[in-house]
């Protein structure tokens, strides 16, 4: 048996993966366990998970991977720190770089307090890059591939250009901090008064609402030649840390101050976010052409924290000329602890065959037994529908909001099905009744619409399959009327396409509603309120079912209804 732990921890988005015997069994990321988003410590009940779901002991783990070079950081931050040390908030920088990296490099210490004394198991540290793209590769099921992974910094790298066939991985090029994509990304984040490593999606949402009246000065700050990142650390000053890096007077000059948390969005905000979101479009789309012709590949698969803005993956599928683009659903950090341990067992392990995930539902699932307990210790009542999914649908078709909470936890930052918030995508009210009194957040935020696979080209301009919704695609004009709930203000929207074999009850679900509306989709958003992470659990689940203005919440064979208030 081969038995291979992959952890990555102590930046953001914290992760356990369990990779045996060639198959990944389980992974997981710890904010879900925590309730913290973005967790960035040890991930100790991931890994307590990802074991119990493998059925071994801290014994029979035979290596553990980790996502990070921590010598590689502490010599690349001590040779880069004069660029920190004369910036405001340039030391606490560097130290807090240096104590991470300490605490990496003790991280078979810390696994080995965790899981006992009888853990034997190796550490071997992999570069970071190296994670994002073996993760990408794995879970593509392309056997020759063309690779992005764009990001903040790794040990001191921002981007990889790679090509991956039977020979491994051959690098092309790589960007190297202060050229970064994911930090430009996150300055802008925090100009426009959301929070850094937290919020940029809230920005590609944005752009959507305005024009690029700043596409040039942000062509200045971010772009690429040759397949290597540029970023004008002269208009960008990325030295003092992703929480602190901020734009030049001279930017400042033309798109003004820094936008005030809270305060009220306004048009030269959204034309801030379009022209941004523009920039960094260009720059990746620069960076896949450019790898479109060194590689030869006909196939490219994207990672990174960048590769989940979506709107960007959308454009490099239609225009790079790639015949097949896959972005990896899990690209964030999270990710990198899958393919650590993919990392390592190309090493140690070659002559066993690597087993490709069916889907990305790798996270802990609940017994009816289990789910029975919660809502007895909780004195709910329930219902048991002869046929849930109908019910389901019948529920979404009279305009409740329906959580529904079956089946194994996804990976990565996407509800898939499986930990949701179904709605009617028929509705042109339904996208502020959901913002309003169920997730509680900015009224410019878009939904996803989950639709049978078999339908999603009648609806969405060259969209086949796409079971991850991390791609943007057009909605077909005469459509936009039949679902105005899940098109965003641009006449996009982020698809993710439905199978009866990768998940037969939502599929259910979902077709049910095909039957009774002739739509053949829902709206789908996470099960979750804005600040926290997506459910894991039952109790869980009953606590933010009945913390917000959900209707129903379905978690087969059960049903909860809420009663309705007296008059």
């Amino acid at each position: 048996m081969a038995a291979i732990l992959g952890i990555n921890c102590y930046k953001h988005d914290a992760a356990a993966a369990l990779l045996l015997d060639g198959e990944l069994v389980a992974a997981a990321d710890e904010e879900r366990f925590r309730r913290i988003k973005h967790y960035p410590g040890y991930p100790e009940k991931a890994v307590e998970y990802v074991l119990k779901e493998a059925s071994i002991r801290p014994e029979q783990i035979d290596h553990i991977a980790f996502y990070m070079l921590p010598g590689l950081v502490i010599k690349e931050n001590l040779s880069y720190s004069r660029h920190y040390l004369l910036k405001r908030g340039g030391i606490h920088f560097l130290l807090s770089q240096l104590n991470s990296a300490r605490r990496m490099r003790d991280i078979g210490r810390t696994a080995s307090a965790h899981l006992s004394a009888g853990l034997k198991a190796n550490v071997s540290f992999v570069k970071h890059h190296m994670a994002h793209a073996d993760a990408a590769v794995f879970f593509s099921g392309f056997d020759s591939t063309a690779v992005l992974t764009m990001d903040g910094v790794g040990e001191r790298d921002t981007s990889l250009l790679a090509s991956y066939d039977k020979n491994g991985f051959r690098t092309h090029s790589t960007s190297r901090f202060p050229n970064s994509p994911g930090i430009y990304y996150s300055a802008v984040t925090r100009h426009l008064g959301f929070m850094p490593d937290n919020d940029e999606y809230k920005v590609m949402g944005l752009s959507s609402y305005g024009e690029p009246e700043f596409l040039d000065i942000f062509r200045k700050i971010i772009s690429s030649t040759k397949g290597r990142i540029k970023v004008n650390t002269r208009l960008l000053d990325i030295h003092r840390g992703v929480h602190e890096s901020g734009f030049s007077p001279e930017v400042q000059k033309t798109i003004g101050p820094p936008r005030r948390p809270g305060s009220e969005i306004t048009d030269l905000h959204k034309n801030i976010a379009c022209s941004a979101q523009r920039a960094l479009e260009e720059t990746g789309l620069s960076l896949a052409r450019y790898l479109r012709d060194v590689s030869g590949m006909d196939r490219l698969v994207i990672s990174g924290g960048v590769g989940l803005n979506c709107v960007m993956n959308g454009l490099i599928e239609r225009e790079s000329g790639f015949l097949e683009v896959y972005p990896f659903p899990a690209s964030h950090d999270a990710g990198t602890s899958a393919g650590a341990a993919l990392q390592v067992h190309r090493e140690f392990y070659p002559e066993i065959p690597l087993v490709r995930p069916e889907s990305m539902y790798l996270g802990p699932s609940y017994t009816e037994d289990e789910i029975l307990d919660v809502l007895r210790m909780a004195g709910l009542s329930w219902e048991r529908p002869d046929n849930p999914a109908d019910k389901t649908a019948e529920l979404i078709e009279q305009g409740k909001i329906v959580a529904l909470f079956n089946g194994r936890m996804e990976f990565g930052p996407r509800a898939l099905g499986n930990r949701s918030i179904l709605a009617d995508p028929r509705r042109e009210d339904m996208k502020d009744i959901v913002n309003s009194v169920v997730k509680h957040r900015e009224p410019f935020r878009p939904f996803c619409p989950s639709c049978l696979e078999e339908h999603s080209g009648e609806y969405f301009e060259g969209c086949g399959i796409a079971p991850y919704m991390i791609k943007t695609y057009q909605v077909f004009p005469e459509k936009v009327r039949e679902i105005p709930a899940v098109t965003h203000v641009d006449g996009t929207a982020r698809v993710q396409t439905v199978s009866r074999e990768t998940n037969p009850f939502y599929y259910d679900v979902i077709d049910s509603f095909y039957r009774r509306t002739e739509v053949p989709m829902v709206l789908n958003t996470s099960f979750n309120i804005r600040g926290e992470p997506i459910v894991a659990s039952p109790v869980d689940a009953v606590r933010c079912f009945y913390g917000t203005g959900i209707d129903a919440l379905v978690m087969p064979p059960f049903l909860l209804l809420k009663k309705p208030l007296k008059e």
